[in-house]
């Protein structure tokens, strides 16, 4: 008898132990289609164009007036990095740049940041050459005036890291190519004292986390003091061997490169082994169609772009090869492939998880591009229930995603957020850019290269699977966008109208000079919690609020107009407050659209904000907003917009469907 219970008893154990392991095992699989066909834009890499000038104080911009030249590219190529060369030939003689041409370059980095592009910045001192003493040099300025004009642009440089993808040394000589020079040894292939000086300065002065690329294979060996190529375990470690890449400004041009490579059996394999970890790119300068059809075929091109791991190209020079790549299909391969492309393969998630345990991650992908990533960038899966999304960010670091077909594998146990609330979230894969001045911008998020998965207006992969979580907190509703009375500016700002115009990082430009503008708007998403009279106040900047009038209007989820109020016209500048007040009173509260536009023909109106105060003093309810202290909290608080505080929060929170003054004492 004791033997039969035993053995039922064993029986049922294993029956519970199945049960118990399929719950923990239960995962859904799902299988991805790749494209191989579609041709998209992906932030820093492909095809590039050049924006180039010679600076002056009257004339200090290079990128600033070219909108309609990136947009042209943008549409035609769908680049993403521009080549911006600052030729400094009016101060080479100058130790100290002037204001205006440092501040310009600021308003430059701010146009490529308002198209979604990034820039590859090239800064030298000539673009001709001249006989000197019977041969060729150039005019370029001596060490000490460049080591000073380095020092001056560090901080402009780091201000916009977000949108620089790399550096080119530049500096020395005709075009930057460091080979024509009158101060750094004319026509000398090997690195010097006073080139090795320029490096120094230029290491220094980049940010850290910017790589620099040397025109060819001999100075970057010259400067590290060996030919040892660049290994894994250095690679992104900030030192210069891990900082210094390579740019070819004549690719397939002939045997060498003209002059690029003084040994292509040992440089090639060198610099294959180089580039997994710092990027190559340049031009072909083969302006001769003839040359152009022997040299850059179909498939010299792919495969030594394949070799080397080539980002990116510029597509219109030399145009007697880039036209000929676009009528024999050579365009339209490197377009797809150059840089990186990462394709979805498969992946295995977890059907259910506690707040705050771990989920089960297993993605295989490959990168199917002829290169990797560079700058660092982090991958993140998204849990996303209608407008609730939380980011767990992978530990897998997405340079290391080899190209050319490489199969990567991402196996990993992710931690849930504990304070998520239950329900069921879809999956996606995300990889925004890694400044946060950038990461909500979807232009600036990588697609992955598969049928279904890409969403645009978000940025994110769509993975094909959900998760249900359970044990969650289950937080109130968040009120959605701007509580009103509150100053509406640009840094809140929720949509404007495509011809509206950012002139700088404070005021919106309702222009242009023609007038004819009331069809410019700005609009905020905002919470009307307490109805009532409303005092308006704008604020305009100095030097541009000619004739102006607003209208406001309130819309709602509808966008049917639910209130409206218009300003007195006035020809005045700086903060103007209207004695008339905008009467909410009637108005319910909820969600709306507050949105702001010119109503007058003429003028130049500059709004760097607008305010709308309440006119009184703001109602309470004081059976629903105790006092309480650390003693008193139980239960997850949150705030007003539904996130999570902790005990040392103190303000308005919300616990239990009910509003509490929080002070920790």
């Amino acid at each position: 008898m004791k033997s039969f219970i035993h053995s039922l008893m064993a029986h049922v154990a294993c029956i519970t132990t199945a049960l118990c392991m399929s719950a923990v095992m239960s995962a859904t699989t799902v299988t991805y289609t790749a494209d191989d066909n579609t041709i998209f834009s992906n932030p820093e890499r492909g095809f590039i164009t050049m924006l180039e000038k010679k600076l002056s104080t009257s004339s200090p911009y290079c990128v600033k007036g070219q909108e309609s030249t990136l947009d042209a590219h943008i549409s035609r190529d769908g680049i993403s990095i521009v080549l911006v060369h600052y030729y400094l030939d009016n101060f080479r003689n100058t130790a100290t740049l002037p204001d205006a041409i440092l501040n310009a370059f600021d308003e430059d980095m701010q146009v490529l940041r308002n198209k979604g592009l990034k820039a590859i910045l090239r800064f030298s001192y000539t673009n001709t050459t001249y006989e000197k003493s019977g041969v060729e040099s150039a005019k370029d300025a001596p060490l000490e005036i460049a080591q000073s004009h380095i020092s001056q642009y560090s901080s402009h440089w780091a201000a916009n890291t977000d949108v620089i993808f790399v550096f080119q040394a530049g500096i020395v000589g005709a075009w930057g190519e460091w080979y024509y020079t009158d101060n750094y040894g004319n026509r000398q292939s090997t690195m010097n004292s006073s080139r090795r000086a320029v490096v120094d300065a230029l290491l220094a002065a980049v940010p850290q986390n910017r790589m620099i690329q040397l025109r060819t294979p001999l100075f970057k060996k010259g400067y590290v003091g060996d030919s040892n190529p660049l290994t894994a375990t250095e690679a992104f470690t900030g030192t210069a061997r891990a900082r210094l890449g390579q740019h070819n400004d004549a690719f397939l041009y002939d045997y060498d490169n003209m002059g690029t490579y003084s040994d292509t059996a040992t440089e090639k394999p060198w610099l294959a082994q180089e580039t997994l970890y710092v990027p190559i790119g340049g031009e072909t300068d083969i302006t001769d169609t003839t040359k152009a059809k022997r040299w850059a075929t179909y498939e010299k091109t792919t495969a030594e772009m394949s070799r080397l791991h080539w980002t990116f190209i510029q597509s219109g020079y030399a145009t007697q090869t880039t036209d000929m790549w676009r009528r024999n299909g050579t365009f339209d391969e490197l377009n797809r492939r150059m840089g990186y492309r990462y394709q979805l393969q498969s992946a295995t998630f977890g059907d259910q998880v506690a707040a705050g345990g771990k989920l089960s991650v297993n993605i295989s992908l490959r990168n199917v591009g002829y290169a990797p990533l560079y700058n660092e960038r982090h991958a993140y899966i998204v849990l996303k229930n209608g407008n609730k999304k939380y980011s767990v960010r992978l530990s897998s670091d997405p340079r290391r995603w080899l190209p050319n077909g490489a199969l990567t594998t991402i196996n990993e146990q992710i931690t849930i957020p504990a304070t998520i609330p239950s329900g069921t979230y879809e999956l996606y894969l995300y990889m925004p850019d890694a400044y946060a001045s950038l990461a909500s911008d979807a232009r600036y998020a990588i697609r992955f290269a598969n049928t279904g998965v890409w969403d645009a207006t978000t940025g994110m992969n769509n993975l094909g699977a959900s998760v249900t979580v359970s044990g969650g907190q289950t937080p109130p509703e968040p009120e959605e966008g701007i509580v009103l009375p509150a100053t509406l500016n640009k840094e809140n700002v929720t949509a404007y109208s495509e011809d509206m115009t950012w002139y700088n990082t404070s005021y919106f430009d309702f222009g242009p000079e023609d007038g004819t503008n009331t069809s410019r708007w700005a609009e905020w998403e905002v919470t009307l919690r307490y109805p009532g009279e409303y005092i308006i106040t704008e604020n305009m900047a100095t030097g541009g609020g000619t004739g102006h009038s607003w209208q406001l209007e309130l819309l709602d989820a509808n966008r049917t107009t639910v209130d409206e109020y218009t300003t007195a016209a006035t020809w005045n500048e700086g903060s103007i407050a209207y004695e008339e007040h905008w009467d909410l009173t009637n108005v319910p509260t909820g969600n709306y659209i507050l949105r702001v536009h010119n109503v007058m023909e003429w003028g130049q109106p500059k709004l760097q904000s607008l305010t709308l105060d309440y006119d009184g003093i703001l109602p309470t309810d004081p059976e629903d907003i105790r006092l309480t202290n650390e003693n008193d909290l139980s239960g997850q608080a949150f705030d007003l917009l539904g996130r999570p505080v902790d005990a040392g929060y103190n303000g308005i929170v919300i616990r239990g469907g009910k509003k509490y003054i929080q002070i920790s004492r």
